[in-house]
């Protein structure tokens, strides 16, 4: 069984497609800063207009946690009142990579369709001293702006795009429990793209990149708490240079009082080497999919699939699919399966017990019931040989303050009826 690229785009096809239920808050992959929304804004069909006077304070975005993050989806950028988005944020994070880094980050955004975009970020890491950056550029070329050109200039303490923990969560997890959940990279490289806005299904693009891969040395954390746990060390991965070209659809969900439930997708086919250059070969496909739908006013349904796949070449370390740990077989080791083959499909149903809600709080208790299935492999006659495989199959329970607010998972895996359960603790929604 041998996907070709069109399955990553039927994907896509399936996530644009709007579901009607209830509201539902999800996790935004955004970086981690101090930041306002107000109510979102659909811009398809109002270009180059402001929006409206604010009236659902309950709206949300939902966005896979993948990319650089140096620019908000226009979408959701014009969701925000005002003719101009001029905005500084600030970032942190504490790892075993890094120890401490610092950093600014600025974007600049007009309702003009034709104007251009500018996103930056400036960052120090304090335990390797190491200034690291990204910069971000778009520009707008045909009218009414859904077709545009941009190019990137990024240096960055990197992780695998499956290790979605964000900086925030990660860091209290070190200080608090000793648990750093990413393994580390410096990334430093160039790229330009051409991006197509394609209205109710997805943003499609092409980039040409050129990235430096560089091993981080293991620095290294304290923790406030469980000083004694021996702190996974940070693995090296294949140091060289890719060129890669890849092409890229991705959608944001814009869920509110009205759609009441959102689908989104990040999927990839990136191939690097051959008449590219570079010091790798290979072609790389990955899925992300997902879905949130109020099945009732007190019950929510999440929904994740991810496929990857490797057709030909051979992956860098930084390039394998990892699985395993509180992104997705939670009853199971941190990246315990690794391979150039993947396959994932997780669910959550949540009913609301008891809610507390006020003009600036929301809370109560939430039950969780979840399971999540799949496997990572490495299959050498590059064929998604999912049929072959022993899929490894966790399920469990939770219970969660609100939403997406802090949650405790207890998990077991389900494959071995002896197993312990594992207990894991979120501060939002996994996905």
């Amino acid at each position: 069984m041998k996907p070709c690229p069109l399955f990553f785009v039927l994907l896509a096809v399936a996530s644009a497609a709007p579901i009607t239920r209830t509201p539902a808050r999800a996790a935004e992959g955004v970086p981690d800063t101090l930041d306002f929304l107000s109510r979102p804004y659909d811009s398809f069909d109002n270009l180059g207009q402001p929006p409206p006077e604010p009236e659902d304070l309950g709206d949300e975005w939902m966005r896979a946690p993948i990319g650089d993050g140096l620019l908000t989806d226009r979408d959701q950028w014009r969701a925000r009142p005002g003719a101009r988005f001029n905005n500084i944020t600030l970032s942190g994070d504490y790892n075993r990579a890094d120890r401490l880094r610092l950093g600014l980050g600025y974007q600049l955004q007009a309702h003009e369709p034709m104007a251009p975009r500018l996103g930056g970020r400036i960052e120090y890491a304090f335990g390797r001293d190491r200034t690291l950056y990204g910069f971000q550029l778009e520009q707008p070329v045909i009218r009414p702006g859904r077709i545009s050109i941009g190019a990137s200039l990024v240096r960055r303490t990197d992780h695998h795009e499956l290790h979605q923990v964000p900086d925030a969560e990660n860091t209290v997890a070190l200080l608090f429990a000793r648990q750093d959940y990413r393994d580390y990279w410096e990334r430093d490289g160039i790229g330009m793209y051409l991006a197509w806005r394609v209205p109710d299904f997805s943003n499609v693009s092409i980039h040409l990149r050129r990235d430096e891969y560089r091993s981080l040395a293991d620095r290294g954390a304290s923790s406030w708490f469980h000083r004694g746990r021996l702190l996974r060390p940070n693995p090296a991965i294949d140091d060289g240079e890719t060129h890669t070209v890849a092409l890229r659809l991705e959608r944001v969900a814009h869920t509110t009082r009205q759609t009441r439930a959102g689908t989104y997708h990040w999927i990839e086919a990136e191939w690097a080497g051959r008449g590219l250059g570079g010091d790798f070969t290979y072609t790389r496909l990955l899925g992300d999919l997902r879905g949130v739908l109020r099945l009732s006013p007190a019950t929510t349904l999440m929904v994740r699939a991810v496929a990857g796949h490797t057709p030909g070449g051979v992956l860098p370390a930084q390039k394998a699919f990892p699985l395993g740990g509180v992104d997705g077989l939670r009853a199971h080791a941190f990246s315990q399966y690794r391979g150039d083959q993947l396959a994932l499909l997780q669910a959550e149903y949540i009913i609301g017990l008891w809610k507390l809600r006020t003009g600036a709080f929301e809370g109560g208790i939430h039950a969780i019931a979840f399971v999540d299935a799949g496997k990572a492999w490495d299959d050498p006659r590059h064929r998604w040989s999912i049929h072959e495989q022993a899929i490894e199959v966790d399920g469990g329970f939770g219970l969660a303050a609100a939403e997406d607010k802090l949650r405790v998972y207890f998990a077991k895996d389900l494959r071995h009826g002896g197993s312990d359960f594992v207990t894991s603790v979120r501060l939002q929604r996994p996905f």
